[in-house]
């Protein structure tokens, strides 16, 4: 239950504190005294968005600040899961900065609307006068048959096979277009594949050809100058090779004399032998390097096409182009594997809607057996409610498709008088209908779960006489299942309150600013009697209002 509420700078209200008890809590005032400024204010607690155009004084920043005592929500595991601090008296606190910014606390802890919407669903439920509009929504009217059938768990398991499902559908679909995408590619893919498949470059192999290119590119200056090497080591008269065996000859024939020259022999030998291996290696090359025209013709070719082919395809090198190649491979064959992909998301798919079609018709068959006793509580409602030849019937209509909450539409049929077949509610019920409907549902919905503090706002639009006061017997019970709060002009209603506030404007220094009060019993007399006879209090509406209050009417009130 809401404890207090502090609201600061807020649209006529510059500082502002109400303390709510259990039970029925009853706040009245003139037109546009402030009432709905106080809705408004807990409607920002319940995370609806702000706008600068709240704020009285524009240089300062509003607070709207409000207590619940949560102790008996269960709600410690929600707290925990989104890191906020458990206390059993947990305050909200919204701000509104004169630059436009908004900030929102969960004691303390900074949170998003979001956060705080989903939060506020458990601890207050403010049901004002557009909400009863909402009673006309197809989709509001299922999820109150669904609560009063207390199946509420059981569309939860539901949804979390719909919501399954619905991401299932969606990677099918995603998985077909991106099918749908290969096919059409798959042309451009297979010929850019062929077309590097084709070509077969090994790794370096490019390098390898422009060596040998620039071999067969320079073949006679590569003789020529390989010819002369050789000539001079090993073919001309007094060549390199004789001219050393002639040098080592000569210092064998001295080395009896000095044994170090037995060693520069040994040297001597070692270079003639490698001095000729080098000058067969040279003949060798001699007999290789050719210059062959159409090996050059070739090369050219293969180097031209390698690498028209990775400035096509953006790479530099025969690793980037093989793995390019390895790329297309994957989309390729992805054609199949996607068909394969998509037959097994068909069958999974199939699998959830097997479970959706049998949870679905469960779910039918629970409203349809809830159904009659709920019409009949309605009506019964509705007949005490001052309409004696109230007609409502609900019709429970089967989709060809699956919702979030099953295959079932739910429209509510309504008529107020004899001998007129009901039709949905959006098209026959007046304002005042409307709202004693929401009335009769929400008290029905009050003894099926637990229900947060409930404000109402002006739920007595458009009854009056004996239908408020038995619409005020009804709030007085419902008060006995949770704290009820009600915003009204009625006498009938504000004298069922075991709490009584009193909303008001002044005008000081051509400033007018809205005020609360709690009334006391004399203050209520006169509170009840206004609004029974207007400004003018007659001896008749005192004692009138007495009366509603329960008051003994030997108790004297000031007129």
């Amino acid at each position: 239950m809401i404890t207090s509420l502090h609201i600061k700078n807020y649209a006529l209200i510059s500082d502002l504190e109400i303390t709510f008890e259990k039970g029925f809590t009853i706040i009245t005032g003139e037109t546009g005294a402030g009432k709905s400024i106080l809705l408004g204010a807990l409607n920002l607690i319940a995370g609806q968005r702000a706008d600068t155009a709240v704020l009285l004084n524009k240089e300062n920043k509003c607070i709207v600040e409000a207590e619940f005592d949560i102790s008996n929500l269960n709600l410690k595991a929600f707290f925990e899961e989104n890191d906020l601090d458990f206390t059993k008296k947990s305050i909200i606190r919204r701000e509104i900065n004169s630059n436009g910014k908004t900030r929102a606390f969960v004691n303390d802890t900074p949170v998003n609307l979001g956060l705080l919407k989903e939060l506020s669903q458990y601890l207050i439920d403010i049901h004002s006068q557009h909400q009863s509009l909402e009673i006309n929504e197809k989709a509001s009217q299922l999820n109150n048959l669904d609560i009063v059938a207390k199946l509420e768990s059981a569309v939860d398991e539901y949804k979390l096979d719909f919501d399954q499902y619905k991401e299932e559908q969606k990677k099918l679909l995603e998985k077909i277009e991106y099918e749908n995408q290969l096919r059409k590619d798959f042309d451009y893919f297979q010929f850019q594949w062929q077309e590097i498949d084709d070509l077969n470059l090994k790794k370096d192999e490019i390098k390898a050809l422009k060596a040998e290119l620039a071999i067969i590119t320079h073949a006679e200056e590569i003789k020529l100058n390989l010819s002369k090497a050789n000539n001079i080591m090993a073919e001309e008269e007094g060549n390199t090779i004789a001219q050393l065996n002639e040098s080592k000859n000569a210092i064998a024939s001295i080395a009896r004399y000095d044994s170090d020259l037995n060693e520069l022999q040994k040297r001597l030998q070692s270079s003639i032998i490698e001095l000729k291996d080098i000058a067969q290696e040279i003949d060798i090359k001699l007999e290789q390097v050719n210059f062959d025209p159409d090996r050059l013709n070739f090369l050219n070719e293969r180097i031209s096409s390698a690498e028209r082919l990775m400035r096509k395809h953006q790479v530099n090198d025969e690793t980037a182009l093989y793995e390019l190649k390895l790329s297309f491979e994957t989309k390729i064959a992805g054609v199949d594997n996607v068909a394969d992909e998509i037959e097994k998301l068909k069958i999974k798919i199939q699998e959830i809607e097997n479970n959706l079609t049998e949870k679905a018709a469960l779910l039918s068959k629970q409203r349809s057996g809830k159904i009659p006793s709920f019409e009949k509580e309605v009506t019964s409602i509705l007949q005490q409610l001052g309409m004696p030849n109230t007609q409502f019937k609900i019709q429970l209509n089967k989709l060809n498709h699956f919702t979030y909450k099953g295959c079932d539409e739910v429209i509510f049929l309504f008529s107020a008088n004899k001998g007129v077949a009901p039709s949905a509610l959006q098209k026959v019920a007046s304002g005042g209908e409307l709202s004693r409907i929401m009335l009769a549902i929400k008290s029905l919905i009050a003894k099926e779960k637990t229900l947060p503090s409930i404000l109402f706002d002006e739920i007595d639009t458009g009854v009056s006489g004996d239908v408020a006061a038995k619409m005020a017997l009804i709030l007085k019970d419902l008060a006995n299942h949770l704290q009820v709060i009600s915003i009204t002009h009625l006498p009938q209603i504000a004298s069922k309150g075991n709490q009584h506030w009193y909303v008001y404007k002044n005008n000081d220094k051509d400033i007018t600013s809205s005020h609360i009060k709690i009334l006391n019993q004399e203050e209520r007399v006169h509170e009840i009697a206004k609004m029974l006879s207007s400004e003018k209090m007659s001896a008749a509406a005192i004692s009138n209002a007495k009366e509603l209050l329960g008051f003994s009417n030997k108790k004297t009130v000031k007129q």
